[in-house]
């Protein structure tokens, strides 16, 4: 299945500039592999790093940035995995239905099934290694359908509730409609690691995602939900840091310096992981 992605969404990403470019210097501390689709990586080379975002957030916590392709061969995604000490898996298009077993629906919106492949393999990779990994939106949807789970693959339309709480707002352009931030609170579970991260029994968070998780895998659980009970975040538990968040955190570490946490914790597990690999005869 070929990557669905209008050339519309191109150019109003490169009229709007809806990014934040990254430095190009790396800081010490360990490798943390961030995932590039069709569009960041086309648009990488224009001096547009639409993950800027995501690679500041962990450099300020001391992390070292790889850029995963999705152009890239496999043997290079290996190389590059081989060095990887965590994963972030950021936010983007939508997840093709056909990986959790349904027929696409009319609302989807555009998919990268190319993306979906190298996500699918570096799961895989980061289950057999026992790596740390991170999701945010898009992110977390994935850990959702990689580990067995489905979408809603339009809130508004599809979730029962979907009007209770603003998940999404767009703004209409003459080629495409681009999502704007919206916000709203959250629960999170008391015995969950976020809660240990935040501290917080309930947050006010972003959003902007029109599609979620449905049902949720099995082996995760939920650590913290909407008040109209839609899933904000995800996890495996035990000592593998393994979070998916369906906000941005990276988004909002001025107003609430807390997620700064979710960013250092981490790149701390990852840097703990790697130094058990060295400490390995």
């Amino acid at each position: 299945m070929k990557s669905r992605i209008p050339s519309a969404a191109l150019t109003a990403i490169l009229i709007l500039n809806l990014c934040a470019c990254g430095s190009t210097l790396n800081t010490g501390g360990p490798d943390i592999g961030v995932l590039y689709g069709t569009i960041q990586t086309a648009l990488f080379p224009l001096g547009i790093d639409i993950n800027g975002e995501y690679v500041s957030a962990l450099r300020a916590s001391g992390a070292r940035v790889v850029r995963i392709y999705v152009s890239e061969s496999p043997a290079t995604v290996t190389e590059k995995l081989n060095s990887a000490e965590g994963i972030l898996i950021p936010g983007g298009l939508d997840i093709s239905p056909t990986r959790y077993g349904v027929l696409p629906d009319p609302k989807l919106g555009p998919v990268d099934a190319a993306l979906d492949d190298l996500e699918f393999l570096v799961m895989r990779y980061s289950d057999q290694k026992g790596l740390p990994v991170l999701g945010i939106c898009r992110g977390c949807q994935m850990l959702n359908v990689y580990y067995g789970g489905t979408l809603f693959q339009d809130i508004p339309t599809r979730y029962p509730k979907g009007t209770m709480v603003p998940h999404r707002k767009n703004r209409d352009l003459v080629v495409i409609s681009m999502p704007q931030k919206c916000m709203h609170r959250i629960s999170v579970a008391r015995e969950s690691r976020l809660h240990r991260l935040l501290n917080r029994d309930a947050i006010a968070v972003n959003s902007y995602h029109h599609q979620g998780a449905e049902r949720v895998a099995p082996g995760l659980i939920v650590s913290a939900r909407s008040a109209d009970g839609f899933v904000e975040a995800l996890e495996l538990p035990g000592d593998r840091f393994v979070l998916g968040l369906q906000f941005h955190p990276e988004k909002m570490l001025q107003e609430a310096p807390s997620f700064r946490r979710v960013f250092h914790e981490f790149v701390n597990a990852s840097a703990a992981w790697g130094d058990a690999q060295k400490a390995v005869p």
